[in-house]
């Protein structure tokens, strides 16, 4: 091209043109390539990509099922594919184009990944595992593909009850739909599936394809007016202000009249929520996909009435299978009710009518169908990655575990959970000796539960920074104690709160809450302040996960991540911890708003469905576009629950897979057999605690739970009358506005002025008549700019430090240079050297390590000790050595230059002779002879 460039654009020779040729072909061949698109009417393939093969139903390992993708994994949540084919004369590039899969629930989108290229001829295929589109093979669909323009390229419909396992449809080479057997991801569907070497899936062209947002993500803006609890610190409250969201995160954050300049509001809806907004709550130890099934109402026969001292013991009682982990697996499994996603779902409603915003604890493997919506899933990828690792079974004494030891070093964990020590003996404890030897005691650690650990243990981890996680109903459930957590903050330990999971805790840390205050009121003397109880499903969860710059306090850059409650409390903390289900009236999620009282979320433009309380209503909206399964109403999931887990024998013979080998007598004997008294015996547990009666018969009839003392939480905190609305009576707070200045007694700091009701210092002076409103300083060295103003707030004679370097700007003789570690005489400025010693020595001015000057043409770094070492008297050396090297190095660059030009104009000169009887359309490329770009790995969820 350079050799073009030198030529000009004089008359060219034979060997010019061909060199320009050149250069426009290159320039041509990085346009993006454009077809000619014909929809096939026929039987014959048209000129674009087409959908060559679906295989909807892929066996699984126990059934002699094939990894057709390679990754390890059987069946159709990993090895369900579409497959696309290039028929074309010409290698197309797909990126952006879009995959869809249209059935009865909705339709779910996604779109092809950047660089995606099909060769002529090609074939690529792409996973439901790399692309989110499921195939609904009980009542079939449409599948589809377009281009970025959103023109229809191909489809293809199959109906309901269709090919079985492992048979997929398939397009032969003339064009005709057939099905074939085994399937051929990634080659002709007339070729013979290849077993090379690594096994199937690891030699064929393998596309991503990421899911949609649809209304996954919050786009536009809107003001929530209320009482603000930032977080940020005890005294942070805002009376009344406004915060706004944009596109899913805090914009701003104002109080009443204080409105910063630079928002505009035209068009932006303002809803006063009459509420106190907090920022959501984070459940730091969960098990949700157990969820479903309520509180355990187990027996202690089987050890004469022994408590349980460990979390191995209680998996031995024989109702826990049935109960439990059988009334989970039968729910989930796809043998049984199958009904895994609407009971995910079922779960995280569940978490956020209780104001959670993200949860610990879920299944593993990455499904879309929950985990990209509703609640966060923190061991999914959150705020664009994912650096949690959570391990639940037992810490074994010859557990390595490297990628710990190496998140910690290289800062790319951001949180382990780890199970430990749940439970009250010795072999508990010992669990922690193990963590320690190891080498596993790191300040990411998030150890949950530590019921066994005392104040050596505690010590430690408050050393290293590693945090607690405590959930004391769960624990009095099941071992009759709980975890010392006055001596975990006694030993500087953060300390989480929340409930573990519904068979054994409560069914949130709205409801955990009440538990903690309960003990710290009834049992531990008040060692926690109600601000330091609601840190532990706010700030402190967020901070100890590493999360603390994106959710856990309500401030501008922060995930719009919000919960509102009403307020009764005059004291904001107090009145979370004594809220109820009646109180919850917004709960939003990534600026989404998802739960509340239907006039709020009416007016944020959510449509929404009711979920019935006792005596209260509040809605719910689960839909979500572009998402499997995404078009399920509550009505709908709540109510396959509700039947499915009355495990009636009927419905299940009906229903089950398990059953098609079976007569109805045979079924009946193996369920009864299996799960005796499971059925009509057990039912879904509510997703409100404030109305559910089993729930507190259970707490109130245990004896593990009651043996520290009669704990009755059901008169402690749920005895709240209601009035016709739904909302408690009785509260500290009303519309009364005794000064009659506009603003209701429990919203004003001084209710019986009428000049004043905001004092955001908190220093007893109100804003209006308060120099320094923000400050509870005020001007403490009078000098006329308020203390958070004054760079020097304690000297009456500075105010401003421009250059940051401690000398104020009314003293500083160079007031704009920062003289930082190079300034002994304090004049603020950067004193200079007057050693001129030839010997190698050190000038004594301070400087700041790594500095580099020439002082007296010695060559001087600065050293660690805030010294400069200064080269002998170099300064005639220096200019004769620079000099020299100036005139080597000119010359070596003329050489180098000439050497470039004299080889391109001999490749060029030789590519002219060699093609100078050729036609130019011999200088084309051979297009088969290209390769296949592979998509690229696919990002992380925002």
């Amino acid at each position: 091209m350079l050799v073009c460039l030198r030529q000009g654009m004089s008359r060219l020779s034979n060997g010019q043109s061909i060199c320009w040729i050149l250069v426009i072909g290159f320039l041509i061949s990085t346009l993006p390539l454009s077809t000619t698109v014909i929809q096939s009417t026929s039987a014959e393939l048209p000129n674009h990509i087409v959908i060559s093969e679906i295989l909807v139903s892929p066996n699984n390992e126990d059934y002699n099922g094939t990894d057709w993708n390679g990754d390890g994994k059987f069946g159709q949540y990993n090895d369900m594919f579409v497959e696309l084919h290039n028929p074309t004369n010409n290698d197309i590039n797909i990126s952006n184009w879009v995959l869809e899969f249209a059935g009865e629930d909705g339709s779910q989108t996604c779109s092809i990944g950047w660089d995606t290229v099909i060769p002529t001829g090609g074939y690529m295929a792409f996973y439901r595992v790399d692309s989110g589109l499921e195939f609904d093979y009980f009542d079939g669909g449409t599948v589809k593909v377009s281009d970025t323009s959103n023109y229809l390229l191909d489809s293809f419909s199959f109906e309901g009850y269709g090919n079985y396992w492992d048979v997929s449809y398939a397009r032969d080479s003339e064009g005709n739909w057939a099905n074939i057997t085994p399937p051929t991801p990634g080659i002709a569907n007339d070729e013979i599936w290849p077993e090379a070497e690594g096994g199937p899936g690891s030699n064929h062209p393998i596309g991503t394809c990421y899911a949609n947002t649809g209304d996954l993500y919050h786009e536009g803006s809107y003001v929530l007016k209320g009482r603000i609890v930032t977080m940020e610190s005890e005294n942070s409250v805002i009376p009344y202000g406004s915060v706004m969201v944009t596109d899913g995160m805090i914009e701003a954050v104002w109080e009443e009249g204080a409105m910063p300049s630079e928002i505009d509001l035209q068009g932006v809806p303002i809803v006063d929520t009459a509420g106190t907004i907090y920022p959501g709550i984070i459940d730091s130890h969960n098990h949700i996909h157990y969820n479903m099934v309520p509180l355990w109402d187990y027996s202690l026969d089987h050890r004469n009435g022994d408590f349980y001292e460990n979390r191995y013991q209680w998996r031995n009682n024989p109702t826990y299978s049935i109960d439990v982990t059988g009334a989970k697996s039968l729910i989930q499994g796809w043998d049984y009710w199958d009904l895994e996603h609407e009971s995910m779902k079922y779960v995280e409603v569940r978490a956020i009518v209780g104001g959670t915003t993200a949860v610990q604890g879920n299944p593993t493997g990455d499904d879309d169908e929950f985990a990209s919506i509703l609640a966060r899933n923190i061991e999914y990828y959150n705020f664009g990655r994912d650096y949690m690792h959570t391990k639940v079974t037992q810490l074994e004494s010859d557990y390595v575990g490297n990628h710990i030891k190496t998140g910690n070093q290289s800062g790319e964990l951001d949180a382990w959970f780890l199970h430990l020590a749940e439970g009250t003996d010795e072999s508990s404890r010992a669990e922690f000796d193990i963590l320690v030897e190891n080498e596993l005691l790191v300040g990411e650690l998030m150890l949950i539960h530590g019921t066994g650990l005392g104040q050596p243990e505690f010590s430690a981890m408050g050393d290293v920074g590693a945090d607690l996680v405590w959930s004391p109903t769960s624990n009095l459930l099941l071992y009759g104690d709980t975890t010392d957590v006055v001596t975990a903050k006694a030993e500087g330990v953060t300390i989480s709160l929340a409930p573990d999971w519904s068979p054994s805790g409560t069914k949130s840390p709205l409801h955990e809450l009440k538990m903690a205050d309960w003990l710290d009121t009834n049992r531990y003397g008040d060692v926690f302040s109600d601000y330091e109880l609601v840190q532990m499903v706010t700030s402190n969860p967020a901070d100890g996960m590493n999360w603390g710059e994106h959710v856990g306090r309500i401030k501008a850059g922060l995930s719009a991540d919000l919960m509102v409650v009403d307020s009764f409390r005059n004291d904001p903390y107090r009145n979370l911890i004594e809220a109820v289900d009646p109180d919850m009236k917004l709960t939003i999620v990534g600026g989404l708003p998802i739960f509340g009282d239907s006039f709020l979320l009416t007016q944020l433009g959510v449509n929404s469905e009711i979920i019935q309380g006792d005596g209260f209503s509040k809605s719910v909206d689960i839909t979500f576009e572009g998402v499997s399964k995404g078009g399920q109403t509550w009505a709908s999931i709540s109510g396959d629950l509700e039947k499915a887990m009355q495990f009636d024998l009927d419905e299940m013979y009906d229903s089950f897979n398990y059953a098609n080998t079976m007569t109805e007598t045979e079924f009946e004997d193996w369920f009864n057999g299996k799960y005796p008294g499971l059925s009509g015996g057990t039912h879904l547990d509510s997703v409100y605690t404030y109305g559910d009666d089993s729930y507190f018969e259970t707490l109130n009839n245990s004896i593990p739970f009651n043996s520290i003392s009669e704990i009755d939480l059901w008169s402690t905190y749920y005895d709240v009358e209601l009035n016709e609305n739904g909302y408690r009576l009785n509260t500290e707070i009303n519309d009364v506005d005794t000064d009659e200045d506009g603003y209701s007694d429990w919203t004003d700091a001084f209710p019986e002025d009428p000049t004043e009701w905001f004092d955001s210092d908190k220093d007893g002076v109100g804003n209006n008549n308060d120099p320094c409103p923000n400050d509870a300083l005020d001007d403490s060295d009078n000098d006329g700019v308020c203390a958070d103003l004054d760079d020097f707030p304690y000297d009456a004679d500075e105010t401003t430090d421009t250059d940051g370097d401690g000398v104020g700007d009314n003293s500083d003789q160079c007031p704009s240079e920062d003289a930082t570690n190079s300034d002994n005489d304090g004049d603020g400025c950067i004193d200079e050297s007057t050693d001129n010693s030839n010997d190698d020595s050190q000038n004594t001015v301070a400087c700041s390590f790594g500095q580099v000057k020439k002082e007296d043409c010695n060559n001087c770094v600065c050293s660690n000790s805030g010294e400069w070492v200064c080269e002998d008297n170099v300064c005639g050396q220096t200019s004769e050595l620079e000099s020299e090297s100036n005139d080597q190095m000119g010359t070596i660059i003329i050489l180098v230059i000439a050497l470039i030009f004299i080889t391109i104009t001999s490749v060029v000169l030789l590519m002219i002779n060699k093609n100078k009887y050729s036609e130019f359309n011999e200088w084309e490329e051979n297009s088969n002879d290209k390769g296949l770009k592979l998509p690229p790995l696919k990002p992380p969820k925002k």
